[in-house]
């Protein structure tokens, strides 16, 4: 990306006001003295962009008074009436386009970007045919219209998605790319990258980088969570058909077996069957049935033979069935109160569980009170608390117990065995109240049938029926109930192919896991990440970093910013100076930011990296801290070097002429420098 002009109007009732200027391919030094308008030339080349959020704010409210409300000029006040900035840009194959947008206007709105084709400030086209895009609202990174997309596209570049911070995933943003690129005066040379807009990106700087460096980790993150979200979907499917499968089973009293209840890669549906068990019998779901046909047909018999109602057989009946029923009572009542005292026994548990726990913690808190104490503070170790000075007691219970008591490792270590059986005796609970509740509303379910089956004998005796009522009764509930268990043989006959369907997920998901590398970074990534190194190390030493032994910085693996013996690198050996003003560790820490964000772009574009970096760099005030000219020299040459590097940078110089002499000597660039103003009357 190149930038090629850019124009700032003004219109007053004096007349226009403003700037245009336009950059040179490579470096351009924008001079001016401190409060002379080299921040405002910035901040508008940003808000041109859409970028102003590396200012830190979106629209035009991020920019100076001056160029939204009034100014002054020759000392007369002039009130803005209208103000618009235009930016012309290039693409990496030549095609240019240029940008207006308002900053004050009665029509126009600040998340209004119009795109015009062509160089309309430096060919002088006309402003005609805008393509209207709009930023900072929904979207607008995502649809054509939005600006920032189609800014990526014009550009050639396609940001991929990356981790959020609510578990999810989220555009790597133009803007973030961008904070690499363009470094603002106040808040940019705190840190390596350090006006990174929040979206809620994790690990964002690294990202960034990552990105720019051409990694080949956003393939590998990418397989990774689509991996992940799939392990996600298989489990929620398996779940959620086992619990249909067991809560249609256990309605009618048996219980699936053999059924995995989480997802397992080597399931088969052979060994899975129904079992129901009556006493101490388990019957499986074809013994069942065949029990209930038999029962079926001796109903056929009796009926066949049944003559009279009162006859001694059915009162026989009446008797047995009156005392079935009433052993089933017995067992429901008995089976009601089982599962009363179970509930009563877990709530007990749980609540045990919860001090348990509560103690355990206390616990582990005085004993890391206690630890501080002694490792760090040697002084308060004296069974005190650091915070409030509390005496530490080696028992909770204090001044109450008078004989020996535990220590506090022994207290931890009786309660972490306290707390793991209860909690064993909690889920062990749990699992009997679930089965107890099946068991209960089984005998239920035979209570029920029972009664109605006494009621009908008692029907069939007292009318003298020649018939059975009874009998008939029975042969329709045993009807429904053998419908409703070939309902449930037939769901697990359609539910088990899709386990085996999902186990079959499972395995081809495991193998892809387990060919993902297992480093974070290939092989390739770290040759990228070693050039990237180097040339961090050669900008460090043209710059005169001294803090540390430049061979000794390496760039860290874990966020890809320079470190020494796992240090971040930030103020190293402050104290070791003598010089703050001319050479201090925090003017060491700019340089090295120099080194970081230039090594971005020289690894971008060197052989077989394949790097994302945008070709451009804006530095504003980049002589922090009484930096030396010798330094700020070396960053020009270094900028004026790179042949496909467009640098911008805007520079006091520490208002002297001397130190911009020295900075810029023999240094190829284009200046553009002001008066008194930046902004003056436009031609």
């Amino acid at each position: 990306m190149k930038i090629n002009a850019v124009k700032l109007q003004i219109t007053t009732a004096a007349g226009d006001f403003g700037f245009d200027f336009e950059f040179a391919r490579r470096l351009t030094v924008v001079r001016g003295r401190n409060s002379a308008g080299k921040s405002t030339l910035f901040n508008t080349l940003l808000y041109s962009l859409g970028m102003e959020e590396l200012v830190g704010g979106r629209d035009e409210q991020v920019l100076p008074y001056g160029v939204r409300d009034h100014f002054l000029y020759e000392g007369k006040r002039h009130d803005v009436v209208t103000s618009e900035v235009f930016v012309q840009i290039e693409n990496h194959a030549g095609q240019v386009v240029t940008l207006r947008r308002a900053i004050k206007h009665p029509v126009r709105k600040q998340k209004l970007i119009e795109v015009f084709q062509g160089n309309c400030l430096t060919g002088n086209l006309p402003f005609e045919n805008p393509e209207p895009k709009y930023i900072h609202d929904a979207y607008a990174a995502q649809i054509e219209e939005g600006f920032h997309k189609f800014l990526e596209g014009f550009l050639g570049l396609s940001l991929p998605s990356v981790p959020n911070t609510s578990g999810g995933e989220a555009k790597l943003y133009l803007q973030t790319i961008f904070a690499a690129h363009a470094v603002e005066q106040k808040r940019g040379w705190t840190d390596y990258v350090a006006t990174i807009p929040f979206y809620g990106i994790k690990e964002v700087r690294t990202k960034v980088v990552e990105y720019l460096l051409g990694l080949n980790v956003f393939e590998t993150d990418a397989l990774r969570n689509r991996l992940n979200s799939e392990s996600v979907q298989i489990h929620e499917g398996w779940i959620k058909i086992v619990g249909e499968l067991t809560r249609a089973a256990n309605a009618e009293g048996f219980t699936v077996m053999s059924l995995p209840g989480r997802p397992d890669a080597t399931f088969k549906r052979d060994p899975v069957y129904l079992e129901k068990k009556i006493g101490d019998e388990a019957l499986t779901f074809p013994q069942y049935r065949t029990r209930l046909r038999e029962e079926y047909r001796g109903l056929n018999q009796k009926i066949d033979g049944y003559q009279k109602a009162n006859s001694d057989e059915a009162v026989s009946d009446l008797e047995t069935v009156a005392n079935e029923l009433r052993e089933l009572n017995f067992l429901h009542e008995q089976g009601i109160t089982q599962l009363t005292l179970k509930r009563a026994s877990l709530n007990e548990y749980e609540e045990l569980l919860v001090e348990a726990k509560e103690d355990l913690a206390r616990n582990r808190t005085a004993q890391k009170l206690k630890g501080f104490g002694s490792d760090y503070a040697p002084n308060l170790s004296q069974d005190r608390c650091p915070t409030c000075m509390q005496t530490i007691s080696e028992s909770l219970l204090g001044e109450a117990i008078t004989g020996p008591v535990m220590s506090l490792d022994e207290n931890i270590t009786y309660l972490k065995s306290q707390v793991s059986m209860l909690e064993r005796q909690v889920i062990g609970l749990r699992g009997d109240i679930v089965q107890a509740e099946r068991i209960s509303q089984e005998l239920g379910r035979r209570l029920a049938a029972k009664s109605d089956l006494l009621k009908a004998l008692r029907g069939d005796v007292s009318a003298g029926a020649v018939q059975s009522r009874a009998l008939i009764r029975r042969q329709v509930q045993l009807e429904t109930e053998v419908e409703r268990l070939l309902n449930v043989e037939k769901m697990l006959g359609e539910k088990l192919p899709t386990l085996e369907g999902l186990a079959a997920q499972l395995r081809e998901n495991q193998l892809q896991r387990a060919s993902l590398p297992k480093e974070r970074y290939t092989e390739d990534d770290e040759r990228k990440i070693t050039i990237f190194q180097k040339m961090f190390r050669a900008n460090a030493g043209s710059f005169g970093y001294e803090s540390a032994p430049i061979e000794d910085i390496e760039i860290g693996r874990e966020l890809l910013t320079p470190t020494l013996r796992n240090i971040e690198l930030r103020e190293y050996g402050a104290k070791k100076r003598t010089d703050i003003k001319s050479d201090s560790s925090a003017s060491d820490f700019v340089r090295l930011i120099w080194s970081y964000l230039l090594a971005l772009y020289q690894t971008s574009v060197t052989q077989d990296v394949n790097g994302k970096h945008l070709g451009f760099l804006c530095f504003d005030e980049p002589g922090q801290h009484s930096m030396r000219a010798e330094s700020q020299h070396a960053l020009f040459q270094l900028l004026s070097a790179e042949p496909g590097l467009q640098s911008i940078v805007a520079a006091s110089f520490d208002e002297m002429e001397s130190v911009y002499v020295q900075a810029t000597l023999n240094v190829e660039f284009k200046l553009i420098e002001w008066g008194e103003k930046l902004i003056r009357p436009l031609p």
